[in-house]
Parts: C-alpha cells; sequence; structure tokens
C-alpha cells in the first residue's frame, strides 16, 4: 500500500510540475504577444511621425518657392517706383506751390518729401530680409546627403543656425549668449548638416525654458589635448527629466509631450553627430538647466586662413566676400577704402589682403606703403586687383615687393585658385 501511495504522490507531482510549465508557456506566451502587439503599435507610430516630419519638410519647401515669387516682384519694382518718385518729385513741388493745402493720398507735400524717401528704403529693406528668410528655408529644407562632405567653419554653421533660429528665439523672448573661439582648425562635414544639429539644439533649449528670464549660451573652442573642436549649447530650463535621461537619444523619447513634442529631433541630431564621426553628451540638473557638448573630429591641419578684402566698390566686396566664405572656408573682413584697411590691420591680421588699386581717399599704392612700415605685416601677403593692368602705380608697388596680381575683370573660379595658390602654394603644386 505505501508503495502505491508513493506511487500517486509522484505521478501527482509530476502532473503538477507538468500543469506549472504549461502555465508559465501560456503566460509567457501571451506575454510575447501582448510585446508584439505593443512592438508593432510603436512602429506603425514612428512611421506615422516620420512621413508627417517628411511631408513638413516637403510643405515647408513649397511654401517657400511660392512666397519666392512675389517676393521677388516686389524686390524688382521697388527700385522702379523709387525712381519714378524722384522724376515726380519736382512735378509734386511745383503743384503743390499752387495748391499748398493739397494732399496725395491724405498726405501732403511736405510730409512726402520728408519721409517718402525713407519708407521705400525701408519696404526695400523688409523685402530683402523676408528673401533671406525664404532662402534660408528652402536651404533648410532641402534634402542634402550627409556623405557630401568639405571644409567647413564650425562658427559659420552655427551662426547660420543662429540666423534660422531668431524668430523662435525672439518670440520666446530667450536671451541668447554667442562665445565663438577664433581661429578654430577646420573640419570635415556637410555644412547644411551641422546647421541642423546646431538648430535643433536651439529648439530644443528654448522649449526646456518655462520662466521669463531665459538665457542661452553657445559657445565653441578647440581641445588642445586631442585636437578636437566643441560647440556647447546651454540653457537655464527645466533640466532633462530621470525618466528619460537613459534613452534621450531614442527616436520618439521626449518629455515635452504637452508641448506636442515629437521626440525625435535630438534622435537626428544623435544620428547627425555620429555621421560626422562626433560625440554628443549633455550634463543636466533638474530645475536649474542643461549643456548639451557636441565633439567633432579635424581631420584637417592647420588654422583657418583670414583675408581682408579692400575695395570701394560694394557689389565686388559682397561678391568676394561671399565666394571667398562659401565656395572656400576662409574668415573674411571687408574694408571700404585704404583708410579703413589701415585702422583694420591694427587690430585684424590677416594672412592676404586683397587689395583693390584705384581708390578714393587712399588709394592701394599707398596701403602697400603703409605696410612697409609695420614689420609686424611683413609675412602678410597682398593680392592687387584692378581693371588697368598699365597703370603706372603697378610698377612701383611691384617695387616694393607686391607682385601678386589680378586683373578685373575675372571669373570667381580664377580668382579662388589664384587665393588659394596664394595662401597655400605648396598644396597648389601637387
Amino acid at each position: 500500500m505505501m508503495r502505491d501511495k508513493d506511487k500517486t504522490k509522484e505521478q501527482l507531482a509530476k502532473e503538477l510540475k507538468a500543469l506549472r510549465q504549461r502555465v508559465a508557456t501560456l503566460e509567457a506566451s501571451e506575454k510575447e504577444r501582448e510585446q508584439t502587439e505593443a512592438a508593432l503599435r510603436t512602429s506603425q507610430e514612428r512611421l506615422y511621425q516620420a512621413q508627417k516630419m517628411e511631408a513638413l519638410g516637403t510643405l515647408v519647401a513649397g511654401v517657400a518657392h511660392e512666397i519666392n515669387n512675389p517676393i521677388n516682384l516686389i524686390m524688382f519694382n521697388i527700385p522702379l517706383v523709387h525712381k519714378c518718385w524722384n522724376d515726380f518729385l519736382p512735378i509734386l513741388k511745383e503743384d503743390a506751390a499752387r495748391e499748398p493745402c493739397k494732399k496725395y493720398g491724405g498726405l501732403t507735400y511736405g510730409f512726402l518729401d520728408k519721409n517718402f524717401g525713407q519708407l521705400l528704403q525701408d519696404m526695400d529693406m523688409a523685402a530683402k530680409r523676408v528673401a533671406k528668410i525664404v532662402k534660408d528655408l528652402k536651404d533648410f529644407a532641402r534634402q542634402s546627403n550627409v556623405t557630401e562632405k568639405n571644409p567647413i567653419h564650425i562658427n559659420s554653421a552655427v551662426e547660420n543656425a543662429v540666423r534660422l533660429s531668431q524668430t523662435t528665439l525672439t518670440n520666446s523672448g530667450v536671451h541668447l549668449e554667442l562665445n565663438l573661439a577664433p581661429d578654430l582648425p577646420l573640419m570635415e562635414g556637410n555644412l547644411q548638416s551641422i546647421e541642423q544639429i546646431v538648430l535643433n539644439l536651439i529648439i530644443n533649449a528654448v522649449q526646456a525654458i518655462d520662466h521669463d528670464h531665459g538665457r542661452i549660451t553657445i559657445a565653441t573652442g578647440h581641445q588642445k589635448n586631442d585636437g578636437r573642436i566643441y560647440v556647447s549649447i546651454e540653457d537655464n530650463g527645466r533640466g532633462i527629466s530621470p525618466s528619460v535621461s537613459d534613452t534621450l537619444f531614442d527616436p520618439f523619447v521626449t518629455d515635452k509631450k504637452a508641448e506636442a513634442g515629437t521626440g525625435l529631433g535630438l534622435s537626428v541630431t544623435y544620428s547627425l553627430v555620429k555621421a560626422h564621426e562626433g560625440e554628443i553628451t549633455f550634463q543636466t540638473q533638474e530645475g536649474k538647466g542643461t549643456a548639451f557638448i557636441v565633439i567633432f573630429p579635424t581631420s584637417l591641419k592647420g588654422k583657418t586662413a583670414k583675408i581682408l578684402v579692400v575695395d570701394d566698390d560694394e557689389l565686388t566686396r559682397d561678391m568676394l566676400t561671399h565666394a571667398l566664405t562659401t565656395k572656400r572656408p576662409y574668415l573674411v573682413e571687408e574694408a571700404v577704402n585704404g583708410v579703413e584697411a589701415c585702422i583694420k590691420l591694427g587690430t585684424y591680421h590677416p594672412q592676404l589682403l586683397i587689395l583693390d588699386l584705384l581708390m578714393p581717399e587712399m588709394d592701394g599704392l599707398e596701403v602697400c606703403r603703409a605696410i612697409q612700415r609695420e614689420p609686424r605685416l611683413s609675412d602678410m601677403k597682398v593680392l592687387i586687383t584692378t581693371g588697368f593692368p598699365d597703370d603706372p602705380k603697378l610698377k612701383e608697388m611691384a617695387e616694393l615687393g607686391y607682385t601678386n596680381l589680378h586683373f578685373k575683370p575675372f571669373t570667381l573660379v580664377e580668382f579662388l585658385k589664384h587665393v588659394d595658390e596664394i595662401l597655400a602654394p605648396k598644396q597648389a603644386q601637387m
């Protein structure tokens, strides 16, 4: 009897164990099913959000394009109206002399004579500002290939991003402070992507500030120990919640759902930083603020060359400055004549002086003579531009040792190649 009882106990124990295993299997299966369903819902939400962000980018590009055409028409017509006004003014003056109380569009001649020109200038300035905003929107919305990298200056990317975020900063009342280190090494990168990194972090900082004394500080610098450069964006907002700090860079993770945050900004930022072989970290204190630090390698050796462009023609100055800062990564300052050039050379020490020969007040030859009297400028290279190859002043400048000449008119491709050869002759020969 005892043996039968023992067998019955063993059998019951086995059956109980089997039942428990089966229950555990069923529970695991149910849990797995719930996890699968949750993962599917999350994937569907991510796909929806990604499609929404892509559609938003397309919408921004489309709106910018539609605004571009009418604003170009306004910019084209304002100078024409200005010319017509200058021609009409003497006629209005005669008419007003005959009828002193007569009004034009409800305004007196005296008011129009004093203010209409300024009104047109204000309209022109406003139209140009809209055109600049439209250009920034189109550039930002345009899809860029992060693999298309060129030598860039990190400060240029920061300044562009700040300009793009200016409306957001103004509307939020947040004070922005810039501490950009000069003479930073160049980095290999996609300018548009670096702008997006900084812009995302600025917007993230603005959204983290929930009081009326907001402050954001952006700084750049150079780490001497490893040669890398960094950008830091620090705010005095509410800080990052510990509940999301460990997964902050994951897609769709956010503690700003109340403000309709999507949780994509920092994820995109992280991906762009990694695509540039960089690092992004943050330091935060709840109620006191957060600082994001982005670090990039600098594969390019040496410092960015500084250039001073001196020309009394505004269009020429703008054209050369734009080419030297967009087609090349040079740091450029401008001077409108020889006097201003000599003043700037007192504190700004460029590697290259691009100098127009014929200018009012103080021409290129007089500037060269002034440079000769300054030993600290002896290693500065000079490129002389002129449309008069037979001017006798060129011979005098050559006798002083200034023989780099570039004759107007010229193409920007030829000009930039000449500048590259002057600043890096050994590299240009390779």
